[in-house]
């Protein structure tokens, strides 16, 4: 199974007052319900059987009276699942005018938008009915709930942005998305709707991610940085042997005898490791920056007494 229908089973679990259940279940019905003429029908889909009988449930809890017949088909495209269907005749009208069905937006807007239980229920319900979230074992962050109505997206984006989630819109072929890129958002909205079991795991792999993605990091600078080294040593081992062979060492100077010398010795050592040896080897007190200037003064004797000899 998807992370996606994890979190769905996970919200399945929240407890909530009939109130926060009217809500919930508009939503979700102005996303996935359809209203049938000749005779009069409500008719929900999902090709999650626990959540239509989730909703089965709640319509059952807010209409005592309620009678449906449950249908099911095979898509017959894509991956073939099978899409369950609740349709509802006797209470279809009542149903359809408690929860301003045939309205653009819901009548129960500012109520929705002021009370933060009825906003997290409706949140519930539209992601229940069209929402996705990728599996965070990928790097691709996102989560989306999915609408043809442009009037529907722009109030689920405001109701994600009351908690400060930076929802945005964007048309993918002929539905609108709504959608959240940044983990922490992702992460808090799946707080929010009660899907603590998932969040906690989607927040796991982030920080597995995250603690693997530094320890690659270290690693692939302490490999460049001795890749650094070593080339800095192959090119002052250079002009070192030259010297020793070519030049009259005792018109070197003690301090550049004493850097060649210790290169020598440790041609992988860093210049930060050399200036501890020197330090503490031979007791004298030199910086990496002095170091530097003596590897400087041994290639420029080298490059210059060579030039001398090729005049």
């Amino acid at each position: 199974m998807s992370f996606s229908f994890d979190v769905k089973e996970d919200i399945l679990k929240v407890n909530m007052d009939a109130s926060s259940h009217l809500v919930e279940l508009e939503g979700w019905l102005r996303l996935v319900g359809e209203i049938h003429l000749n005779p009069l029908r409500l008719v929900f889909s999902s090709t999650n059987l626990h959540i239509l009988r989730y909703y089965v449930g709640i319509l059952k809890q807010l209409y005592s009276n309620t009678s449906f017949e449950i249908a099911s088909k095979q898509q017959q495209k894509l991956n073939r699942k099978t899409i369950y269907s609740c349709i509802i005749e006797a209470t279809a009208e009542t149903i359809i005018e408690d929860i301003s069905l045939l309205e653009p937006i819901s009548l129960h807007k500012d109520e929705i938008l002021n009370e933060t239980k009825m906003s997290l229920a409706y949140l519930r319900g539209a992601f229940l009915a069209k929402g996705s979230v990728n599996d965070p074992n990928t790097s691709n962050y996102h989560l989306e709930i999915s609408t043809d109505k442009e009037l529907e997206a722009l109030f689920i984006q405001r109701l994600m942005n009351l908690y400060n989630l930076n929802a945005r819109i964007a048309k993918r072929r002929n539905h609108l998305i709504v959608y959240i890129k940044e983990k922490d958002c992702i992460v808090e909205f799946l707080r929010r709707i009660g899907a603590n079991v998932t969040m906690n795991e989607f927040e796991n792999e982030i920080i597995k991610r995250e603690i693997s993605a530094n320890i690659n990091r270290a690693l692939n600078t302490d490999v460049a940085n001795q890749q650094k080294t070593n080339r800095s040593s192959v090119e002052q081992m250079k002009y070192i042997t030259y010297l020793e062979y070519n030049y009259p060492l005792e018109r070197l100077d003690s301090k550049l005898l004493l850097v060649m010398k210790v290169r020598k010795e440790n041609p992988e050592a860093s210049l930060n490791e050399l200036v501890e040896l020197i330090n503490v080897t031979y007791n004298e007190q030199i910086t990496k920056s002095g170091l530097n200037h003596r590897f400087r003064k041994i290639k420029e004797i080298a490059l210059d007494y060579k030039a001398r000899k090729e005049a």
